[in-house]
């Protein structure tokens, strides 16, 4: 009597199961890798797009800068600051020329004589 063939079988096919959800699980994980990258790159083009603004206003403020210390730091300026307020730091007071001491040359050195000469530190110490 010829016994049942399948009976050692396998009845689920659990290789082709197996691969299935192998191929399922690479798929899911590629595409959730995807999403997860373009949103990556999203974020990162916002944050440039907003440091890129940040950029225009600080450079926009030191133009802004430059031409307040252009117009403040000119003589013109800085004289009618300090012609209206004399009080500030003396103001511009002119000098007079008797008050000017000109120094074009030093003055010569008197020839000293070498027993004038003091001795500054003691070298037999």
């Amino acid at each position: 009597m010829a016994g049942n063939r399948r009976r050692h079988a396998n009845v689920v096919p659990v290789a082709s199961i197996f691969m299935w959800v192998a191929i399922c699980v690479f798929v899911g994980g590629a595409g959730l890798g995807y999403v997860s990258l373009k949103n990556k790159l999203h974020r990162g083009a916002d944050e440039i797009r907003t440091l890129e603004s940040q950029i225009a206003q600080v450079s926009m403020s030191i133009t802004v800068v430059q031409s307040e210390i252009q117009k403040l730091s000119s003589m013109e300026a800085l004289k009618k600051r300090y012609d209206s307020d004399k009080t500030k730091l003396g103001g511009l007071v002119e000098i007079p020329p008797d008050r000017i001491v000109w120094v074009d040359r030093p003055l010569p050195a008197a020839a000293s004589d070498p027993s004038d000469i003091q001795q500054t530190a003691n070298p037999s110490r």
